[in-house]
């Protein structure tokens, strides 16, 4: 105990573990845990049940499991997950940690606790965040849709028409700037969270992202992760990009976290599936 509480005290005044490796640690616990069982719950049929299907005419008559094979043949699963592997593990994962440690470091330079003293601040900090982070995400997102050069390296990522949680950080590395390095960082150096707090919310933040691309329309998993929340954007929403904004210009749907951005900017789309179950339901 005394041990861990030495090596708990050292980290918190060690700016570049605090800030560093912290972010980056829990980037990819958040990512690796939660898509694996997201990959896992693929496979269950109860869950298969939940899959994001759409219309015969834009499926071409394909379930969705057929869909998601048919991106793999393309782009094989490893491949896939090297690319993740790559994104948040490598050399990229350096200049993350080195830009948040510099930025952190003049945004909070005296820290004494991993925690804010009271859960409410706690939970105003991981509020703040959320709502900071994606907006920056949105626009993110967005510029590299309306710009014709960075829309060349967005492209990778959408190659995915059928996403699967794999496929997240299937991405260049600009991209993963934009949308994922940028966006935090900002929202870090804005907020000026405890550390706890913003290690909770890079590894919430990420998960997140591997629900997006899950193709599930879960309740079960909408619960769990707040997504059933006023404000709060289903993966069906960031699917649905995936299905039909795979182009430059006037795309829609570019939130991940909230729908609100694209409320606000006139970029939600129509257009959504629905959870298997569901269009059973209704026929």
């Amino acid at each position: 105990m005394a041990l861990a509480s030495a090596l708990a005290d050292t980290w918190l005044h060690t700016p570049w573990l605090l800030w560093g490796v912290g972010p980056v640690l829990a980037s990819n616990i958040g990512f690796f845990t939660v898509c694996t069982l997201l990959e896992v719950l693929l496979m269950v049929p109860w869950f298969q049940m939940s899959s994001i299907v759409y219309s015969i005419s834009s499926s071409h008559g394909m379930s969705r499991q057929q869909l998601a094979a048919a991106t793999h043949q393309r782009i094989p699963f490893w491949k896939q997950v090297r690319g993740c592997i790559k994104t948040l593990a490598g050399p990229q994962s350096i200049i993350n940690g080195t830009v948040m440690t510099l930025l952190m470091c003049w945004a909070k330079p005296e820290v004494t606790a991993w925690w804010p003293s009271t859960a409410a601040a706690g939970i105003l900090q991981f509020i703040a965040l959320v709502v900071v982070a994606d907006f920056g995400l949105y626009w993110g997102h967005r510029i590299q849709h309306e710009n014709q050069t960075l829309w060349k390296m967005h492209a990778k990522h959408h190659a995915i028409d059928t996403p699967t949680p794999f496929s997240t950080l299937f991405i260049h590395p600009v991209d993963a700037a934009l949308q994922g390095s940028i966006p935090l960082a900002l929202a870090a150096a804005v907020v000026r969270p405890e550390p706890a707090v913003l290690y909770l919310f890079i590894a919430a933040r990420i998960a997140e992202n591997g629900l997006n691309h899950s193709g599930l329309d879960s309740w079960l998993l909408d619960l769990v992760t707040l997504k059933s929340l006023t404000f709060r954007a289903p993966a069906s929403f960031h699917d649905a990009h995936h299905k039909f904004s795979n182009h430059a210009h006037n795309a829609k749907n570019y939130g991940e976290s909230l729908w609100l951005w694209d409320w606000m900017f006139g970029t939600t789309s129509l257009l959504t599936g629905k959870a298997a179950w569901k269009v059973r339901q209704a026929q």
